[in-house]
């Protein structure tokens, strides 16, 4: 099965590459190992331009990066794939400002790059010819470290050029859906920077197969699908954030005080308990921990040794999206749930369980709960897998 693997870890990220890669490096070895009569300085020459290229989207990639955790934002890892980099975000500020500044870094490194290289380009046109800046008769197989700079050069401006297409979701894309965030809304934002993604799409298809370019075609299909996609993305959020927490807890009668000996936690089976004093949370008991610490003797052992009380405490009224959000930081299976401070239940992931096998008409009042609704509690199912029982 294809998979991506991990070669390094930069500024506290992930760095990844896709096993699709590989094909990526047997071309070059085709283009320059065997295609080209130069030699194998050319080969060497091809396959330095690869990484330079390769390397020049993984700063793209970092560009992303490095804006998002200054909006405090967490990046969960990078991976690199032969039609470039992908930076997974675990969400866009709520700011349209901070979406925009982080869509906008990625390409500002590649438009860096290429400017950075014009005074060696200069430098080698002023004393060697222009001409031997790129080659009339064919540009690939002739590469010398003139033409190297030259290409490096135009295709980061070609990167920069592509990503700034408002075609979502791509980073123009995003830029495009800020900016018009603050006048027409988020959601209404996102669907005309889908549009606009998908309008490119068949443009890109049409010019593709008119000119009968696979490249174009490839492109414009990436666009279509990962703009549909997005969009689903999009839908689901916003519908996670009408709902809320308080509406699907469980209910309990007050939690497990701290000063209980361990057995008293097996009353109706080992299961994760939020641990109360007073109607406060202090803690969480989990079923791992509570397992783990009969193991090792339950002689004068009390929730207090074994609970833990790193624990997100989350309100009634905070919606579902948030309170997964947090669940997904901080690893945990479940969270309490507390009304004006005071403890009334927990949530888990298995109620996601509950509420897709449960969803009736008239569940939020008077309204039936839409397919939209439907469909963010399915994907939000899916997602749980990133979470393991603590």
């Amino acid at each position: 099965m294809l998979r991506a693997f991990r070669v390094g870890h930069l500024y506290g990220v992930d760095v990844n590459v896709h096993s699709t890669f590989g094909l990526v490096l047997i071309w070059a070895v085709w283009q320059w190992g065997f295609s080209s009569s130069r030699g194998f300085s050319a080969f060497a020459l091809g396959m330095l331009l690869v990484v330079l290229v390769f390397a020049s989207v993984l700063l793209h990639e970092l560009g992303h990066c490095a804006m998002a955790q200054q909006f405090g934002v967490r990046v969960l890892d990078i991976t690199l794939w032969p039609f470039g980099g992908v930076a997974r975000i675990e969400q866009m500020p709520a700011q349209p400002r901070g979406e925009f500044l982080i869509s906008v870094a990625g390409p500002a490194i590649n438009l860096a790059i290429a400017v950075a290289l014009l005074p060696p380009m200069l430098l080698i046109g002023v004393l060697s010819g222009w001409d031997s800046l790129f080659s009339s008769t064919d540009p690939l197989g002739t590469m010398t470290p003139a033409t190297l700079l030259s290409y490096l050069a135009i295709l980061n401006l070609l990167i920069c050029g592509f990503n700034l297409l408002p075609a979502f979701p791509v980073d123009g894309g995003r830029m495009l859906r800020a900016a018009l965030s603050p006048r027409v809304g988020r959601d209404r934002a996102t669907s005309l920077a889908v549009a606009s993604g998908l309008a490119f799409a068949v443009l890109f298809v049409i010019l593709g197969i008119w000119q009968r370019n696979p490249v174009l075609i490839v492109t414009g299909l990436f666009i279509f699908f990962a703009a549909q996609a997005e969009a689903r993305v999009e839908r689901v959020q916003s519908a996670m954030r009408r709902l809320k927490v308080g509406q699907y807890v469980l209910w309990d009668m007050g939690g497990i005080s701290p000063s209980q000996p361990l057995t008293f936690a097996l009353r109706g089976g080992p299961r994760d308990m939020a641990v109360t004093e007073r109607g406060q949370v202090v803690g969480m008991l989990w079923r791992s921990h509570l397992l783990d610490g009969l193991a090792g003797g339950v002689a004068g052992r009390t929730v207090a040794d074994v609970m833990d009380r790193s624990v997100y405490i989350a309100d009634i009224n905070e919606s579902i999206y948030e309170v997964q959000l947090q669940m997904n930081r901080m690893n945990r299976w479940a969270v309490p749930v507390t009304e004006a401070g005071r403890y009334r239940g927990i949530f888990t992931a298995d109620r996601f369980v509950h509420l897709n096998r449960q969803i009736a008409p008239g569940l939020l009042g008077n309204t039936s709960i839409s397919a939209e609704w439907r469909e963010a509690i399915i994907e939000t199912l899916s997602s749980w897998k990133h979470y393991r029982r603590r």
